[in-house]
């Protein structure tokens, strides 16, 4: 045992929803070439996860060049496969049951397919909670990983953590391994003579002992600038070869063999807690500067340093109200869908939902996450699928509920029919938080509400566009993607959902109006209801001394919502004013859409339009194949395209996200209008 063991391995994952493009080049230029070098070093052993978003993937299209040597390599014994959630869920925030159903998912095909028999699986994010090993029990596994972070967290001094231990939740015990974050940060972005003398030192510090790399496979070939440092100028050969030319020293193990080779290191307790930088991205802006500051401090006394630990990873649903509603909405349906079928005879709709928990549209970090349109559209896309298997059991053809969607402790609608899905919040301003089209799959208000992220002052400071073309790990890449992206760095005061009311001031330009106007979203409106077997009608009423807002959502068996507001005002108070309803609308794929008004001139989502006396507008969408149709009286409208800057990790980027449309209804004509929205196939 005179020798440092490593436990090397790569987690190989993409979201459900990305582009076949960005499959085939993570496949050509990352993970291929990887696993063809690995072959090429037999005494090099691997631990590998890929998530089954990937492995469908590379099944459907066929991948046999990939597919056939990982099958070599495990009969050769050089790899051993990791379970996981399959369809990579952030394990803390899905309901128990379809937790330990997902991990069962995977272990099945790995025993189909590659005849293994997982000991171990993969926890997405390693967003740890303390009652997971239960859930790791209960699917028949025994260890995890997570970073050695957690247990600096729990208060443990080490600078380094090494070797495995036990942990136990209502006498369920696990293996728990650490991964060293010195060894995520060097390997592959440290020359190789770097790595070199680190794992030298490591060799003499814990010779005999065994330390966890195991990390994205990604950073192998797709990151920013990796393929032509990793494969191009060798250093993955380098690496490989200095672990066969010195295995007098180092030797790497697959987890098996580590747990049969070493015993644990002790019980230990973590609390819940992810890497690092998750913990940083979770925080609001005010905090994270703070954070900082505090975290700057310390960096001269690593001993205190450990002490230090940013926010909780189930807050993105606080940080980001849109996360939440989509997080809840899941949940909904879980809590439903478990309740009325069977993983074992409906595996289809059980499949839809377990898609729709792919982690990667629930937060936002130094990846778009949230923030990334067509993820968020997957999500929503599998949502929809799901409550139609479950409308269609029910025969739901004109449904009305009263639920508490959102988890805030008040009660929202949810109307239904064969054509759409509405959720309405009569205590925020009476608004639409979901309009989903079922024949389609789509949600229209799969929306973003721009926001200070704590990145962007990065933006108007010293970074300079493209301005470190070099290798490094993803959390220092410091890029632009294009140029003065400090202009779109727009913040909105409240959710850029549906149906929201404003007054707004008629003597201004429309821009100045809007920007000034008194929107109606924070308050609650009073609400009550009809229902009959042809017609459900919503009546929603805020009212106050100047001002009474009327607005009533009939929904039938059509493919039709209409909406009729009816306004009281007093004059001497409120004159000068107009009224306007705001609808933000998603698309996925913009530039395949127009607008047309009134049956006339056609523009692209991307303008910044403005017409006066108005009674038709039409969304066309050559690529979901649909017509949005407004029908209304008289009324402006404008519209305006929003864009959103994030991160990603290919730098600093805008996202078209959504447009916001405005009907205007000037009060000194008329205070009744109505705006009727349909939806018709192209």
């Amino acid at each position: 045992m005179s020798k440092l063991y490593l436990l090397f391995g790569v987690h190989n994952h993409q979201p459900v929803g990305n582009f076949d493009g960005v499959f085939l080049k993570a496949c050509k230029e990352c993970y291929l070439p990887f696993f063809e070098t690995l072959s090429e070093y037999p005494k090099v052993k691997c631990n590998v996860h890929i998530s089954g978003v990937l492995w469908n993937w590379l099944f459907e299209k066929k991948q046999d060049e990939l597919t056939s040597l990982l099958r070599k390599l495990k009969e050769k014994g050089q790899i051993e496969f990791l379970s996981g959630g399959y369809y990579e869920p952030i394990f803390s925030i899905i309901p128990h049951c379809d937790r330990v159903n997902q991990i069962k998912m995977m272990n099945d095909f790995l025993r189909r397919e590659f005849s293994e028999e997982p000991q171990g699986l993969w926890l997405a994010e390693r967003v740890w909670e303390p009652d997971l090993p239960s859930v790791i029990r209960e699917a028949g596994l025994d260890f995890t990983l997570v970073d050695d972070v957690h247990f600096k967290y729990a208060g443990f001094l080490a600078e380094e953590i090494s070797g495995f231990f036990h942990t136990e939740d209502e006498a369920n015990s696990v293996f728990i391994f650490p991964i060293s974050k010195k060894l995520r940060y060097k390997i592959p972005f440290s020359p190789i003579g770097e790595t070199h003398r680190l794992l030298r030192e490591l060799y003499g510090e814990f010779k005999g002992r065994v330390l966890t790399i195991v990390d994205d496979g990604e950073k192998f070939g797709l990151w920013p600038y990796t393929y032509d440092w990793v494969y191009n100028k060798g250093w993955l050969k380098k690496f490989f070869s200095l672990l066969e030319d010195n295995f007098s020293w180092i030797e790497t193990l697959k987890f098996s063999e580590a747990k049969e080779m070493f015993s644990s290191q002790g019980i230990i307790y973590l609390p819940a807690c992810s890497y690092q930088e998750m913990t940083e991205w979770v925080l609001e802006p005010s905090a994270f500067r703070v954070y900082e500051k505090i975290k700057n401090y310390l960096a001269r006394n690593s001993l205190a340093s450990v002490f230090l630990r940013g926010g909780f990873f189930r807050n993105f649903f606080r940080k980001y109200p849109r996360i939440n509603y989509m997080h809840k909405k899941m949940l909904y349906l879980s809590k439903n869908i478990n309740a009325n079928f069977r993983i074992e005879k409906d595996r289809d709709i059980f499949q839809h939902l377990f898609k729709a928990q792919c982690n990667c549209a629930y937060w936002h970090g130094v990846f778009g996450g949230f923030y990334l349109p067509h993820l968020r559209n997957a999500v929503y896309e599998n949502l929809i699928k799901s409550e139609k298997y479950l409308d269609d059991k029910f025969r739901k053809i004109l449904s009305l509920e009263r639920e508490d969607l959102n988890l805030d402790g008040r009660e929202e609608f949810l109307l239904k029919n064969n054509h759409f899905i509405l959720a309405v919040n009569p205590q925020q301003g009476g608004c639409l938080e979901e309009l989903s089209l079922k024949e389609f799959n789509f949600n229209l208000l799969n929306t973003l509400t721009r926001r200070e992220e704590s990145y962007h002052q990065r933006l108007t400071t010293t970074l300079t566009f493209d301005s470190l073309q070099k290798v490094s790990t993803i959390h220092n890449l410091l890029l632009k993607k294009e140029e003065n992206l400090d202009k779109f760095l727009v913040y909105d005061s409240y959710e850029k959902v549906g149906l929201i009311d404003h007054l707004i001031d008629k003597n201004k330009n429309i821009q100045e109006s809007l920007r000034g106007s008194e929107c109606f979203f924070e308050h609650p409106y009073q609400f009550n209801f009809k229902k009959n077997p042809n017609r459900i009608k919503l009546d929603l009423v805020y009212e106050r001394e100047d001002l009474k807002i009327k607005k009533s959502l009939a929904l039938e068996k059509k493919p039709w919502i209409n909406i009729f507001y009816s306004l009281s005002l007093n004059k001497n108070i409120l004159q000068g004013k107009d009224f306007a309803v705001e609808f933000n609308l998603f698309l996925v794929s913009p530039e395949s859409c127009f607008i047309e008004v009134d049956s006339g001139e056609r523009f692209s989502l991307q303008e910044e339009i403005y017409k006066t006396d108005c009674s038709l507008l039409e969304i066309v969408d050559n690529f979901k194949k649909f017509i949005v149709r407004f029908e209304f009286n008289n009324l402006g409208m404008y519209s305006l395209p929003l864009y959103s800057v994030s991160s990603s990790e290919a730098g600093f980027e805008k996202n078209f996200q959504q447009i916001s449309l405005f009907f205007i209804n000037d009060l000194e004509k008329s205070k009744d209008f109505f705006i009727n929205v349909g939806v018709f196939k192209m």
